[in-house]
């Protein structure tokens, strides 16, 4: 998509403007210059209310139509609201309108009535014009609304993606990318028909089963709530670990705690190492237990069998002359020595012929010794296990006691911390600190027992929902409507399984592509030796290289705007890749789309200023950017003046003189130079 003219009627401060945007190859940006308060949020929400209906505005946001165009009508006069976009897509040329009209209802009424909106679409794909039924959907089809967010957006509200607690956002923007919106919505309503086939089972079912499903659907209810919980305890697990990061930061950057916070950080890595051997000593621990530990439960009756096997032999029971020659005489004589008959072919007479051995020297004595040997071999094995167990019991005990001393330390460490009175640049004692960060740390502590608790509960659950499932199966309802309900359900929870599966794999690959395009961007654009990362858990952080170590440094507005836009232009990147690639997914084939944004410099500094105006070019095809003159003096206008194919200035009229009302004109480069 390339953006060729916008033009505006009577669009709140706009009577009859029109826009033309920069399409070249080099000299792709356009510039649109203005005060705060002079339409750029405006310009913005032109976009949005063309392509989807839907605008956002602080003040008065229903309030579409002109003032002045209102002032000037009649009651009963209607009052016509039009924002046009012309455009080429994948070779075909398009003209979109959308119009609304306003009917005047009084002398002192600046907001009319609204009759219904209307969208017409237009396209010239060589063929001749085509005015398809479904505007709406070809709209979407070229730029869907999940991914507006991405390519209209306020420069001044794009920091927030890089702050805490904005997983969620930075999560939803890449499934949106890659149209994996589209999967998850699917996996929801695959859950929600067999939650209808679920009922449809229970109306015909037995009471039995329908007590069943009924517990079962409790059960599941209960998982959700605990599920939601667990993740509101993960979140704030996060959180708390980042301010005791932020505490940490601080007290290394003042002299009188460096080497403290130092020591700490290292005696608290020796104890995460030590942690993870004593995990791996658990495990081996548990693969003997496994293996082996079955030997010393059943040693009792084991050395009680061995010892009666034997005794039976010394005492003739088992005689020595029970031989292979012994039972082939009893079979000749065709009598055993219990006097009954062994006639061959007989039971009896097979069950004596089956003691005999294979080898001459096998005979029925020697089968009780073998027993006897084998028997006494788990005497060994109890000790062998009992050897190998007690030097991995002594191993973790070692480890523990590890621990244990370089716990003392760091709680020396808190003590010497807490009686430094030395302050920050801020105020903040070194003793004020590290009591915070000790309270900070016991919240996390308590948090995190709160989450392993939860998925306890959640384990518990799982495991009833199971029998419940079991049970459920077992259940033998002859009712046909039963019958074929049960089977559709099933098929929509398998169905349902499988796509949730390929759901996380498919968002975790998008999140890997994600963070190399992400970090390549920023790269481009921060001063420091920073990086940036889209972690696991869908954060955006910004991290820097700390002797071969990455850790995480405070963020400050002009830097989590830096790592934002960097995070939004990896992902127009990842859209055009996929569309030149000629990506076949059924779910998101990709798409070149313009970078519209609000105020993109305005929390950074001259510096920032300077990297950001220089990499913007690159971030998209068209690029659109709104700046107030205060914005653009400096770095900014030096980097973009030779890059900007377009420029406009706002020229806005507050109205507040008799018989007028608020208008902004648009005037081009001349039309401003000559304004001057």
């Amino acid at each position: 998509m390339k953006l060729d003219t916008l033009s505006l009627q009577n669009f709140r401060q706009f009577r009859d403007e029109e826009i033309s945007f920069a399409r070249g190859e080099t000299r792709n940006v356009t510039v649109i210059h203005g005060s705060n308060g002079s339409g750029k949020t405006t310009l913005l929400n032109a976009f949005t209310w063309l392509l989807y209906e839907e605008v956002d505005f602080d003040t008065r946001p229903d309030r579409l139509a002109s003032e002045g165009a209102m002032a000037a009508a009649d009651p009963g006069d209607e009052v016509t609201v039009s924002v046009t976009l012309e455009f080429s897509h994948d070779g075909a040329e398009y003209t979109a309108t959308r119009t609304a009209t306003y009917e005047k209802q009084s002398p002192a009424d600046f907001d009319g009535i609204l009759n219904e909106p209307n969208l017409v679409v237009e396209y010239d794909d060589g063929n001749g014009v085509n005015r398809p039924e479904n505007p709406g959907e070809v709209l979407s089809q070229i730029i869907p609304e999940r991914l507006s967010e991405l390519f209209f957006f306020d420069g001044e509200d794009i920091d927030e993606l890089a702050g805490i607690d904005n997983q969620d956002r930075i999560q939803e923007a890449i499934q949106n990318i890659m149209g994996l919106t589209i999967l998850e919505r699917a996996t929801r309503h695959l859950d929600d028909a067999a939650g209808r086939f679920e009922s449809q089972v229970q109306e015909s079912a037995s009471e039995e089963l329908r007590e069943l499903i009924d517990e079962k659907q409790a059960t599941e209810a209960d998982i959700e709530d605990l599920e939601q919980k667990k993740q509101d305890k993960k979140r704030a697990i996060e959180r708390v670990g980042t301010e005791i990061s932020d505490i940490d930061q601080k007290l290394e950057r003042l002299d009188e705690s460096a080497q403290l916070q130092e020591n700490r950080e290292e005696y608290q890595e020796e104890v995460a190492t030590l942690e993870e051997e004593v995990d791996e000593i658990n495990a081996q621990i548990k693969a003997a237990i496994t293996e082996n530990g079955f030997i010393p439960l059943a040693m009792p009756l084991i050395r009680e069998s061995a010892q009666e096997i034997d005794q039976l032999r010394k005492d003739g029971i088992i005689p020595s002359e029970l031989s292979d020659d012994f039972l082939n005489s009893l079979l000749e004589a065709k009598q055993c020595i219990c006097g009954r008959d062994l006639e061959h072919d007989s039971e009896p007479y097979d069950h004596v012929a089956s003691l005999r051995g294979e080898v001459a020297s096998d005979g029925v004595e020697q089968g009780a010794l073998r027993v006897v040997g084998h028997l006494r071999q788990f005497t060994d094995g109890r000790s062998e296990f009992f050897d190998d167990a007690d030097v991995l019991i002594e191993r973790r005990q070692d480890k523990h006691d590890e621990i244990d001393k370089l716990e003392e330390r760091i709680s020396s460490i808190s003590s010497e911390l807490k009686g430094l009175d030395a302050t920050t640049p801020d105020g903040q004692s070194i003793s004020d600190l590290e009591t915070e960060r000790e309270n900070k740390q016991q919240e996390k502590e308590q948090l995190i027992g709160d989450k392993g608790g939860i998925e306890e509960q959640i384990s518990s659950k799982q495991a009833e929902i199971e029998e419940l499932e079991s049970d459920i199966a077992e259940q033998k309802d002859e009712q046909e409507e039963t019958q074929l309900a049960r089977r559709r359900q099933r098929a929509a929870e398998l169905v349902q399984a499988d796509l949730a599966n390929n759901f996380e794999a498919l968002k975790d690959k998008v999140r890997t592509w994600s963070n190399r395009e992400v970090n390549d961007t920023f790269g481009e654009i921060a001063s420091k030796n920073l990086q940036a990362e889209i972690t696991e858990e869908f954060e955006l952080k910004i991290q820097q290289s700390v002797e071969d170590q990455q850790v995480e440094v405070d963020k400050s507005t002009g830097e989590r705007q830096i790592a934002s836009l960097a995070f939004v232009g990896s992902l127009v990147k990842i859209a055009k890749k996929r569309y030149e690639d000629g990506s076949e997914s059924e779910y998101f084939t990709g798409g070149i789309y313009p970078l519209v944004m609000d105020s993109p410099f305005g929390a950074l500094d001259k510096s920032h200023r300077r990297e950001v105006s220089r990499i913007l070019p690159t971030l998209a095809s068209q690029v659109v950017v709104f700046a107030t003159d205060s914005q653009w003096e400096g770095p900014v206008e030096e980097e973009m003046t030779d890059i900007a194919g377009k420029q406009y200035w706002l020229d806005f009229d507050d109205g507040e003189g008799t018989n007028s009302a608020p208008r902004t004109r648009i005037k081009g480069e001349q039309a401003a130079q000559a304004g001057d």
